[in-house]
């Protein structure tokens, strides 16, 4: 995790997105994970969505070996 990454507990998806190199349609592919129940556990803030920086790594990780 790079140093901005420590400092923020969360990342929009957006953020998420680019770390993960999704590409132009990362966000898109956000959602659709959301909608799937596929991707990193999420919260909604009001109509904003945010991922836990430990939940990412803990997808990663869990991914890794598929």
């Amino acid at each position: 995790m790079s140093a901005p990454e420590q400092r923020r507990a969360w990342a929009s998806p957006e953020q998420l997105s680019e770390w993960l190199q999704l590409g132009q349609q990362g966000a898109r592919k956000l959602r659709k994970m959301r909608q799937d129940k596929t991707g990193p556990h999420f919260i909604t803030v009001g109509r904003e969505v945010r991922y836990a920086w430990v939940d990412v790594h803990a997808w990663c990780a869990a991914r890794r070996g598929q």
